[in-house]
């Protein structure tokens, strides 16, 4: 999932947007509000905005932007990121995959928010089971998606995001708070949880597998949450060299695993050391109000799910 993201100066982000200007490629503009930040979305592909306008939450074109994002083909073939943090603007260049415009998106809110308001990102899944909220994070393929919606299954669950959450600090609390309006899913998740079955089969996936679904139909508007407060992290892993399927850490020790995976989240704009510094602060502050846990996703999803719920109590 790794891809290059390149920071450039304001000079080179005038230039590509004089290129873009002059070749008339600025064909739909979109504002989204992602926690309070107005995100301006410009492309000229139609399935980008219309995709974009069903996952996030609108903004009146009245709204100044905080950050803009910018998805073009530039006639190369791979697809890379360049960003300049001043105006706060994101270039994506060939770019065929919706997964990447949305995670920029939310990283773009992301260095906004913690720059200015000291509200910070977390890339993971978090819901609220009996009124505690669950954090899931983890590198690609070690099961957050397939937990998140097994948690959701119980009851007294409810989803606050399946893949990105922001974090404000309240006091002794960690308040946890959703950044979609619709999540963006893989097919698949019906495999494991049959109860998904009529999600799966009304979407409309893209290219890629993926496609923004309204779980409100599905499940009810009271199994979705747009805010909890977080009691235990758990940290994901597959491992099957690893016969231990679930370890309470230290918090020394999940600093230090978080850290040194770059927070397992590789859509991260800026990676300078303010921002590490910023990012370690946030995390040690976190581990202090909520019980970090490690999980190895190599049982079944129903018993990973049972041992982290019997976690919490």
């Amino acid at each position: 999932m790794s891809y290059p993201i390149n920071i450039v100066s304001p000079q080179e982000a005038d230039h590509n947007w004089r290129s873009l200007l002059k070749g008339k490629k600025i064909r739909y503009e979109r504002k989204a509000d992602i926690n309070g930040c107005c995100i301006k979305l410009m492309t000229d592909e139609v399935e980008t905005v219309n995709t974009f306008d069903e996952n996030f939450y609108h903004l009146s074109e009245k709204i100044r932007s905080h950050g803009r994002l910018l998805v073009f083909d530039d006639g190369g073939e791979n697809f890379r990121v360049e960003y300049e943090p001043i105006s706060r603007s994101a270039f994506l260049w060939n770019c065929n995959y919706y997964g990447y415009v949305k995670s920029i998106a939310l990283a773009l809110a992301g260095d906004i928010l913690e720059d200015l308001h000291r509200f910070y990102s977390v890339h993971g899944a978090c819901l609220d089971y009996r009124g505690e909220g669950i954090a899931l994070v983890g590198p690609s393929g070690a099961g957050k998606t397939t937990l998140s919606y097994g948690i959701l299954r119980r009851k007294k669950s409810k989803l606050i995001s399946d893949d990105w959450f922001y974090v404000r600090f309240q006091g002794r609390e960690a308040t946890i708070m959703s950044s979609e309006k619709e999540v963006y899913i893989r097919g698949g998740i019906e495999k494991n949880w049959k109860d998904f079955e009529p999600l799966i089969e009304d979407a409309r996936f893209d290219k890629k597998g993926r496609a923004v679904v309204n779980l409100k139909n599905l499940l009810g508007g009271e199994k979705i949450r747009s805010v909890t407060s977080l009691s235990t992290f758990v940290l994901l892993k597959r491992d099957f060299k690893d016969e231990n399927l679930i370890e309470e850490v230290s918090r020394e020790e999940m600093l230090k695993l978080m850290v040194e995976n770059n927070f397992y989240n590789p859509h991260l704009l800026v990676r300078d050391k303010r921002k590490q510094k910023l990012r370690k602060r946030f995390i040690k502050n976190l581990l202090d109000v909520a019980k970090p846990i490690v999980v190895n996703t190599t049982a079944t999803p129903e018993e990973t799910v049972d041992l982290i719920l019997e976690a919490l109590s």
